[in-house]
């Protein structure tokens, strides 16, 4: 066996080894292109002052930490606000109308003022030749205790279709991304 390796020819050992030359020279192109492409990235993320990136990573660590406890405060900011936000008044409807066919004129009108939660009151005007009447009817989730005309039971409904006293408050699409996945 020793004596048929002898019995290769010298200019295939020289092709051979220079085969493997050309192969391992490309290795170590590919390998420094790469290393050169590793360093462009590790000066972009520490920048040129060449800071140490054992020092880094703490320093980035505490900024995540801060950060982390900044959105927790504003998310309780906004919870707090939205809840605020559904206790005012913020819907306000009103329907004019003609009290008495006697005489002419939409001056009598019923309005209704209503929260996030449906919750509010309708004021009513009704205006006459000789005298002008003035009433209030509280409103709880969209209903009245009192009895309502048909004039009240419309700004009433146009209220709550408008106040959205139906939808889920804003929040429910705000949640931490830790409960997103």
């Amino acid at each position: 066996m020793y004596s048929s390796i002898a019995a290769i020819p010298l200019w295939y050992w020289v092709a051979a080894i220079g085969i493997l030359v050309v192969l391992l020279w490309l290795t170590v192109l590919i390998q420094g292109a790469g290393l050169r492409k590793t360093q462009k990235r590790y000066r972009q993320w520490v920048g040129r002052s060449g800071t140490d990136v054992e020092k880094l990573l703490p320093q980035t660590l505490e900024r995540i930490q801060q950060l982390s406890e900044e959105v927790r405060r504003l998310e309780a900011r906004i919870d707090y606000l939205e809840k605020s936000l559904r206790a005012t008044l913020r819907t306000a409807r009103v329907v004019r109308y003609n009290a008495f066919s006697d005489f002419g004129s939409d001056l009598s009108f019923s309005a209704a003022w209503l929260d996030g939660s449906g919750n509010g009151v309708i004021l009513s005007s009704i205006y006459g030749r000789d005298e002008s009447r003035i009433y209030a009817k509280p409103v709880q989730n969209g209903t009245s205790t009192y009895p309502l005309s048909e004039e009240e039971k419309r700004v009433l409904a146009e209220a709550i279709q408008f106040s959205g006293a139906s939808e889920p408050p804003v929040s429910s699409a705000l949640r931490p991304l830790e409960e997103r996945s």
